[in-house]
């Protein structure tokens, strides 16, 4: 993509100002909560429309100004093709999903502007601050995209532009090959039968951050996670990757060469360059903070444990 196009319409036939309407489909999930505050906060009206409530997704689009899709990603294209028909030109159609290609590419197909958007972060933060935000302004003309793009930069977010497949191939990086890995993990405990409380006994502060980091994903929804890895359109390639390395690491393990396995270490070490010692640095602040953490939580057990005739 060489940059924001133009959707056919003039400025001054342009109804995006804090008098517009937005209509979020979905509004009533996490990541619609989350926006429909934030327009409410910039003096947009916000209407909702999701399961249950009185207005129709069909009636959404058809009065608003601006429709926003905050729907799951396995239903994004679904929705956004029946709701389509009832678009209009001087409207700015944007969608909040992990994924880019697909659901724009449906977009398109309206007579609208078009950004396709992509929260880094969940529907639960505190601060909009430092958060960054995917953009893809595909088809909006430039003055439009500069003013939308300040209201989030005003709050502080980060706005980081970028075509659709450009998006879904750095996701597949992001997400698809570290959720992969870190399930995998999961499975394999499973396969194990491994006792996790029993391995904590033995943990080390590194060992417990990467364990937290496995349960985060299992506390959340199986839905999410299937959609993000499996609808990717580079999540084959991924795999593949993946799957040549256990080979390879096999090959090491099967004849016992442990120079093959440190020279390939070396060559992984040397691709990441100087992000090494970086990481490593800041990982070991990461650390100091989880044991103060952790030892703060076992002190305070142990005075409620006093506290209440307990034993320390």
């Amino acid at each position: 993509m060489d940059g924001p196009h133009f959707c056919g319409i003039t400025n001054s036939s342009c109804r995006w100002n804090k008098r517009s309407v937005i209509g979020i489909i979905g509004g009533q999930g996490e990541m619609g909560r989350l926006f429909s505050k934030f327009f409410s906060s910039h003096g947009f009206q916000v209407n909702i429309a999701d399961l249950g409530t009185a207005l129709t997704p069909e009636r959404a689009v058809r009065e608003s100004d601006i429709v926003i899709f905050a729907v799951p990603l396995h239903k994004t294209v679904e929705i956004i093709r029946r709701l389509v028909p009832h678009t209009r030109q001087d409207q700015l159609l944007m969608d909040l999903t992990s994924l880019k290609t697909a659901p724009v590419k449906e977009m398109l197909q309206s007579p609208a502007c078009v950004v396709g958007l992509h929260p880094m972060f969940g529907g639960r933060i505190s601060s909009f601050t430092g958060q960054t935000l995917a953009a893809c302004p595909v088809r909006i003309g430039r003055a439009q995209w500069r003013s939308l793009r300040a209201l989030f930069t005003s709050s502080g977010i980060r706005v980081k532009e970028c075509s659709p497949e450009e998006h879904d191939r750095m996701m597949g990086i992001i997400q698809v090959l570290f959720h992969l890995t870190t399930m995998l993990i999961g499975r394999t405990l499973r396969k194990l039968d491994v006792d996790i409380d029993e391995t904590l006994n033995y943990t080390s502060p590194s060992y417990r951050i990467e364990m937290n980091l496995v349960g985060r994903i299992f506390a959340q929804s199986p839905e999410l996670y299937a959609a993000i890895t499996q609808m990717n359109p580079n999540t084959e390639e991924i795999l593949s990757a993946l799957k040549d390395g256990l080979e390879v690491y096999e090959q090491f393990y099967s004849s016992a060469n442990l120079k093959g396995f440190m020279e390939d270490f070396e060559r992984s070490a040397r691709h990441l360059g100087d992000f090494c010692s970086d990481a490593y640095r800041e990982s070991s602040q990461i650390l100091d903070f989880a044991v103060g953490l952790a030892n703060h939580k076992r002190n305070s057990s142990g005075k409620r444990g006093r506290g209440d005739g307990g034993k320390a």
